[in-house]
């Protein structure tokens, strides 16, 4: 599954090592890719639950997730639902 996520903090380089580095540690995600202009972070993942902890995570070190595409948000099910 490949997200791409918005994170918190991630203004400069040190930054981006940092991220890239933590995220090394989980066997479950790849292809990492970090664009700093725009504090994004591309990554494929293997499934919601390793999403999660990769959330938690990178929460614990300072760099929290702000948006990301695969939350299901309010209302998206009823949406499908009714189409």
């Amino acid at each position: 599954m490949e997200t791409t996520v918005i994170i918190k903090n991630l203004r400069c380089n040190t930054c981006k090592d940092k991220v890239i580095a933590a995220l090394d540690k989980f066997n479950t995600i790849s292809n990492i890719e970090i664009d700093i202009t725009k504090g994004s972070l591309n990554f494929n993942c293997i499934s919601h639950n390793a999403m999660e902890g990769i959330r938690i995570y990178l929460k614990k070190i300072g760099y929290p997730i702000t948006e990301d595409s695969t939350v299901i948000k309010k209302g998206s099910l009823q949406e499908v639902s009714n189409n």
